[in-house]
């Protein structure tokens, strides 16, 4: 018998379209594409939501795939066109206006040049906000809630040190200067790379890759460009990998870390992606955890506390898709799923408890 609960929601829609949108930036097999096309013309209500979120995507490629599966095939004359093409047009205009936004927005008072070789700047986020950031070389960082990150561009090296939180580093390539990102007790050196760190503490850590390759090793361990070069072909039977204590993560695959321990890595399920990256698209994704571990899961986007009133009730395990930091709806649908009712201790307090029955 199955004993994960499923929450309904009332934005079904918009809710897969992020999954959707989430899956095209990883990339779209054609199986996929089939499908991602059948539920588009499902209704315009799909195509919209799709579109509106596109809006918000700081990757073009989520739009070049867009325009992809889904071509103007009206003449040029034509006048009338589908829905989707005026959606597309928008979504591409207001893209183009978000990435003009950030780029001007990064300090104005320096020679660009010499910011590509030495830049230093600290970029924080508050609790339930998350931001995008283009650097000066082109890489894209995406912070989310409660994070910290320390930027550190010198002539031969790019070194980003994550205090806090977690972040997204889609890496502009520039195999003179390694790209690496410090957290805790280890560091995550780009081998060409889209790549995802959540820092939970100084020794546990997250590691999701979605494309090309990472290696994780000692904030001890300097790579330079020659190393780079050799790095980008090894693997982890590569003796240079081994004598390092280095370990290679590629793309699907996730790394945890433990007590400053490196877990055997895993090879992540579509599905898992989805879930693990959702925050980029302002979404949690459960399946299966307990209630206790969505709900400690759900207070890093809002300054909520939960308190359950048992371990029965802290053990159910909950599937869904939420908002990040949408508290209400969070307890709308404890309610309606599970007859958990709550209480208001104070501002920032919620005490959970079942319903009693009349």
């Amino acid at each position: 018998m199955n004993n994960i609960h499923q929450f309904t929601s009332k934005e079904l829609i918009l809710e897969k379209a992020s999954q959707w949108i989430s899956a095209i930036d990883r990339g779209l097999t054609k199986e996929e594409q089939e499908q991602f096309k059948l539920w588009m013309l499902q209704s315009t209500a799909h195509q919209n939501a799709v579109y509106e979120l596109a809006q918000l995507w700081d990757d073009l490629s989520v739009l070049n795939e867009l325009s992809v599966l889904f071509p103007n095939k009206q003449p040029a004359n034509s006048k009338t066109k589908p829905a989707y093409v005026f959606g597309m047009a928008a979504s591409i205009v207001a893209a183009l206006m978000m990435c003009s936004y950030l780029l001007l927005n990064i300090d104005s008072n320096f020679n660009k040049n010499l910011a590509k070789v030495n830049y230093t700047k600290i970029y924080k986020t508050k609790v339930g906000e998350q931001a995008t950031y283009v650097l000066p070389d082109g890489t894209i960082v995406q912070l989310n809630t409660n994070s910290s990150l320390e930027v550190a561009y010198s002539q031969g090296r790019r070194q980003l040190l994550l205090s806090r939180g977690e972040g997204r580093f889609n890496v502009a390539k520039d195999a003179s200067r390694p790209f690496s990102v410090m957290a805790g007790d280890k560091s995550f050196t780009a081998l060409g790379t889209v790549f995802n760190v959540q820092r939970n503490t100084s020794s546990d850590l997250e590691l999701v890759v979605t494309e090309g390759k990472v290696m994780i090793t000692d904030p001890s361990v300097a790579v330079n460009a020659d190393d780079f070069k050799a790095y980008q072909q090894a693997d982890n039977n590569n003796h240079e990998i081994r004598q390092i204590n280095a370990n290679i993560v590629i793309s699907g695959e996730k790394a945890i870390i433990e007590q400053s321990v490196t877990k055997p890595i895993t090879q992540l399920s579509v599905d898992d992606v989805q879930r693990d990256l959702a925050w980029q698209n302002g979404m949690l994704i459960f399946n299966g955890e307990q209630l206790v571990d969505a709900l400690n899961e759900v207070s890093r986007y809002t300054a909520t506390r939960f308190e359950l009133s048992s371990d029965e009730l802290a053990r159910i395990k909950v599937a869904g898709v939420f908002k990040a930091g949408d508290v209400a709806g969070l307890l709308e649908s404890l309610q309606n799923n599970f007859s958990i009712e709550h209480e208001r201790l104070g501002e920032h307090v919620v005490s959970l408890k079942y319903q009693k029955k009349s």
